[in-house]
């Protein structure tokens, strides 16, 4: 079943709204200053839990607090892979090198295309899982984080340099 979602969020602030045919979805609210977040379905609410730094991964824990699966980054080549308790395994990374388009998918009968254009997007997906739709949006916003916050240090480092 191929199903076309609308994706949106705000220019500063990390909270995506996903609308299927002008109706509301779900969302996902990123704390602030941590790489975590609550997100809102129609059926569930999930927690998005990350930690450590030298070898990064998210906690998806559903509102009886057990974990239903977990995201591990590969911070260097820009992918992370989700697993699932049962076994099943999904590949994220980007598609282009605008970092515009990015897929989730596991190899053989499930995948999900991501597409933005400044603060919104579209999601194809062949399959009705809203879990696996908000996991390639947090991605997303994980990476999106690293890389900005990567910027500003080399911004402070090479303007701090000019001042001494």
């Amino acid at each position: 079943m191929e199903q076309i979602l609308n994706w949106r969020k705000g220019l500063f602030d990390s909270h995506y709204q996903v609308f299927d045919h002008a109706t509301p979805k779900f969302s996902i609210n990123f704390n602030s200053l941590k790489n975590s977040a609550f997100a809102t379905t129609q059926k569930e609410i999930y927690l998005l839990r990350s930690q450590g730094y030298s070898n990064p991964e998210t906690q998806i824990l559903n509102n009886q607090n057990e974990i239903i699966a977990t995201i591990r980054y590969d911070w260097l080549n820009f992918k992370a892979k989700v697993q699932f308790p049962s076994g099943e395994v999904f590949d994220w990374g980007f598609q282009n090198s605008w970092l515009s388009r990015w897929s989730l998918n596991n190899h053989t009968d499930k995948q999900i295309i991501y597409n933005s254009s400044s603060g919104s997007g579209l999601i194809h997906s062949n399959i009705d899982d809203d879990l696996l739709v908000l996991t390639g949006l947090f991605i997303r916003e994980y990476y999106t984080r690293i890389l900005l916050a990567f910027l500003i240090i080399t911004i402070l480092l090479f303007s701090g340099r000019n001042i001494f």
